[in-house]
């Protein structure tokens, strides 16, 4: 078996591998147990929670919509609502809605938004999806 000499005595290579290999493996050992993983979870911080259940509007009439943002987080976010109609060619057409960005501070938030309908919009029937954009 190979060996070198270390001083006045004969050292199997082996061996020597071995105890690099063990102190390789006791290395990674301590490392694996003193090292703590956690979770980290990062939330989206606002919500809508409240807003109107129907709207009812008259060609050419503007309407308010009070909408209520929570923001759980401790600091203040800037925010877009964005308007959305199931159809968008009579969104295009005949609607048009605030386009504010509001300083939402944490806790809850009332909002007013808008929207108007113009004198020649025909009598429909829609859906209105309300969303945010968080800067």
């Amino acid at each position: 078996m190979p060996s070198i000499k270390v001083g006045a005595y004969q050292v199997s290579i082996m061996l020597l591998i071995m105890i690099i290999m063990a102190g390789s493996v006791v290395t990674i050992a301590w490392y694996l147990f003193a090292t703590k993983s956690i979770s980290l979870i990062v939330e989206e911080p606002l919500s809508i929670t409240d807003y109107p259940s129907s709207i009812h509007v008259h060609p050419g009439e503007n309407k308010t919509l009070d909408i209520t943002i929570m923001n759980s987080a401790s600091i203040n976010y800037a925010v877009t609502l964005f308007f959305m109609l199931n159809e968008s060619a009579y969104q295009e057409s005949y609607i048009t809605f605030s386009n504010f960005t509001y300083n939402i501070i944490p806790g809850s938030n009332n909002v007013a938004a808008w929207l108007f309908v113009q004198s020649g919009a025909p009598p429909t029937f829609l859906e209105l999806s309300v969303d945010f954009y968080r800067q």
